[in-house]
This record gives C-alpha cells, structure tokens and sequence, in this order.
C-alpha cells in the first residue's frame, strides 16, 4: 500500500501550467513560437537585429565585388567567409593566440610587458609573435603556454588540436 501512496504523489511527466501567459511570435506571417511577455520583446529586438546586420553586411559585399569588378553571383559566399572570420575560433593556433590576447587585457599589460612575462615562463618573444601569426608550434611549448593561461596542459591539447566537445574556456 506504500508504494501505491508514492505514485500518486509524483509529479506527472506531462503538465499544464495555466496560470503563466504566454504570447505568439510571428515571422513572416507564420507562428513560430510562444514567450513569457518578460523576455519577447528583447528577443525579437535581437531577431531583427540579426537580419539588419546581415542585410549590411550583403549590401557590403556586393559594394566591394562591384567595385573590384567581380561576379555578384559570389556576394553569399563572400558574406560567408567574412562570418567565419570575424567567428571566435574554437581550436587551433589561432584559438591559442586568442587565449593568450584574453590573459593579456586579463592582467592589463601592455605588449612589450606581456612580452616579457611569456619570456619569463619560456615563451620567447619570437614564438608569442609566431603563435600570434597562426603558426604551428611544437609541443615543446605546451607547458609554458599553459602555465600563462592558467590551464592544464591537456586542455590546451583540446584547444590546439580541437576535440569531440565545445571548446568553452
């Protein structure tokens, strides 16, 4: 008889909430959605924010391919290339070089002085450059560059050489 008590007190996997009020949101006409009044308005400010920049950003690449005298047919796939650009990279030098641009404002050094703190941990002013230009870099480097970001070394593995998972760090 206990466990019979139990069941009827759990909570149901499907439920009705009635007393929260939601509203439709539209695009183009069709119902995409519903939202709790609190947050709708912002998200659609940034929907449509979304669809100005894109729009700025199409009228762009059409200017320059105009004005260099190339084929407009190409503007999406010059729209896509300037996205993936201006994109956070996830792996990879580049990611690395980030990292190290980010610990940099971190501990709000100057160049030259951040220069010299990667020196003092065996990252040499040459390979900090290197590392900032894209280039690979030897695993030799691993230990200090994870020592300056404050990571482990594996972690920094994951970020140079990418991994099944979202690199957030």
């Amino acid at each position: 008889m206990g466990a019979a008590m139990s069941l009827r007190n759990e909570p149901l996997d499907w439920q009705v909430e009635s007393n929260d009020p939601y509203i439709p949101v539209y695009h183009q006409g069709d119902l995409v959605g519903f939202f709790k009044p609190d947050y709708a308005s912002e998200v659609i400010k940034f929907l449509n924010e979304q669809v100005v920049l894109k729009k700025a950003l199409k009228m762009a690449c059409t200017d320059l391919i105009k004005k260099m005298g190339g084929d407009t047919d190409k503007v999406n796939y010059l729209m896509g290339k300037y996205i993936i650009n201006s994109e956070r990279p996830k792996h990879g030098t580049r990611a690395i070089a980030i990292l190290l641009s980010d610990r940099q404002k971190e501990l709000d050094l100057s160049n030259q002085e951040f220069a010299k703190f990667c020196d003092s941990f065996k990252l040499s002013p040459d390979e900090l450059n290197n590392i900032y230009a894209g280039e690979a870099f030897d695993d030799s480097l691993l230990a200090p560059i994870s020592r300056i970001l404050g990571i482990a070394k594996e972690r920094l593995l994951e970020v140079r050489d990418g991994s099944e998972e979202e690199t957030n760090i």
